[in-house]
């Protein structure tokens, strides 16, 4: 009976001890960039000489491509292209949720 008794404080313990290691992990990582070119406006590009600034929103997927991109903030369309571009060539880390890849959104802002 007594060797009973023994495991009677485990028993308690573990609800706290599962959460502590859950909690140890972060249960979602954004999408990392690794890397990106920058927008070309040249001269002779439709962009050269024009100032402003782009906000994208852009879908990283499972495997760290580009899928759709969004354009938030941008009144100038040529700016709004430019910039369009360079994240269709950006490189990135996928997200994980739950250790899992996942598609996510990611922010990116231009400023020209």
């Amino acid at each position: 009976m007594r060797a009973a008794w023994a495991f009677f404080p485990l028993f308690l313990g573990a609800p706290a001890l599962l959460l502590l290691h859950a909690q140890s992990r972060p249960s979602m990582v954004p999408p990392r960039l690794i890397s990106m070119p920058t927008p070309d406006c040249r001269a002779g590009k439709p962009c050269h000489r024009t100032h402003g600034q782009v906000r994208l929103i852009v879908d990283v997927l499972e495997d760290g491509k580009v899928g759709e991109i969004r354009v938030e903030i941008g009144d100038d369309a040529r700016l709004a292209d430019a910039a369009t571009a360079a994240a269709q060539q950006a490189e990135f880390v996928a997200g994980s949720f739950l250790g899992k890849p996942q598609s996510m959104d990611y922010v990116m802002n231009f400023h020209f």
